[in-house]
């Protein structure tokens, strides 16, 4: 079995020339946005830089010892960088464009840039959630919001490429993949004929804005989506999906497949499986059931009940609350019984399914069944 990084060792000497831009590609500079290119790529209009260069800026601004320390979902990005930076595939690419705007505040999370890669064809990567609790309530805010980031990546797309010819590629991991689709989606129709393809890591599907996929717009956009998801997948297939997707393989189990790192390749293909497994079947049906029950305003009381939840555990992060003592334990607790409205049966339930089916894979889960009621 084999990850991206395989596949840079065992084709990364290649450019595009000699072997043309496929899925694997997509996956790796999807996964790229999550890396931190302040001070190290310019912004919007403000010129470009190669890939090895980048890479040699990131370190120098940020010592080995502080990347160790990293407790990031996506850990390994510095690594990705350097990698790139040093294969011939990748390493005259130019990055551009980038823009990262975090807002606990506005419980918002978007980070973009683009990726100039040697066979004339511009990638606009969009961030995904990473660790942090606020990141995974925006992506559940789609089921009754347009969220802050849907917003901003439209408008990224149309400062991005105003005054431009060639053609692109979008795609992101995660909420990224979302919102690869959704600026698609509603972009000035003058470039819509320029988007090769759209990709979707395990990103989430409509909810508030899920008429969209009637429009023509979309329907015109739809031929050229790819969609992938692990076989225990949850935020991928959170809310409506657009298209059917490809499951790929993970040597991961329950949430942590959502890691791109997980996924297994055979060359330069995903390593591929029939169906999504019963965790990920029984996620997918609840939610769907849950939502269509629910109104707007419904789905807004229910995803805040539950994220206080996750808040009372003290934590910032989903990885740090799966490790949370005793006193955190005991605060999610606490404020689950709290809930006396029709959310409180929704959210213990859905907690459960969080912290006991998917930790009970490994060894005994953060929270017990009998706790959980």
């Amino acid at each position: 079995m084999s990850n991206f990084f395989d596949y840079l060792t065992w084709r990364g000497d290649l450019t595009f020339d000699q072997d043309p831009f496929n899925d694997i590609d997509a996956l790796i500079l999807s996964t790229l946005s999550y890396v931190d290119f302040s001070d190290v790529v310019p912004t919007l209009g403000g010129g470009r830089v190669k890939m090895r260069d980048a890479a040699e800026k990131f370190f120098e601004l940020h010592p080995n010892a502080e990347i160790e320390q990293s407790k990031e979902f996506i850990s390994y990005g510095p690594s990705l960088l350097k990698e790139l930076g040093k294969c011939n595939r990748y390493k005259d690419a130019y990055l551009q464009n980038y823009v990262d705007d975090s807002d606990v505040g506005r419980e918002i999370q978007f980070a973009a840039i683009e990726i100039d890669t040697s066979d004339g064809v511009s990638f606009f990567s969009f961030r995904g959630t990473d660790d942090k609790i606020v990141g995974w309530k925006e992506d559940f805010n789609l089921s009754y919001m347009t969220v802050p980031a849907e917003t901003e990546a439209v408008n990224y797309l149309h400062k991005a490429m105003a005054g431009k010819r060639g053609k692109l590629r979008v795609g992101g991991h995660s909420k990224g993949g979302h919102l690869a689709i959704y600026a698609a989606s509603v972009v000035h129709d003058k470039f819509i004929d320029r988007i090769i393809n759209i990709y979707s890591f395990d990103g989430p599907g409509f909810g508030y804005n899920r008429d969209i996929m009637q429009t023509e717009q979309f329907k015109s956009i739809k031929p050229r989506i790819k969609k992938f998801i692990p076989q225990t997948s949850i935020v991928g297939r959170l809310l409506a999906n657009a298209v059917v997707p490809v499951i790929v393989r993970s040597n991961e189990q329950g949430i942590m497949q959502h890691d791109p790192l997980s996924w297994q390749l055979e060359g330069k293909d995903f390593e591929t499986c029939d169906s999504t497994d019963n965790i990920s079947d029984a996620f997918d049906e609840s939610m769907t059931i849950w939502l269509n029950s629910m109104s707007y305003d419904d789905r807004k009381v229910f995803v805040d009940e539950l994220f206080s939840v996750f808040e009372a555990s003290g934590c910032e992060t989903l990885s740090a609350m799966t490790k949370v003592g005793v006193r955190g334990t005991r605060a999610m607790i606490v404020r689950m019984r709290q809930i006396r409205n029709d959310s409180g049966e929704k959210v213990r339930a859905l907690v459960k399914m969080f912290f006991v089916n998917f930790n009970a894979m490994k060894g005994p889960g953060l929270l017990s069944k009998n706790e959980i009621k």
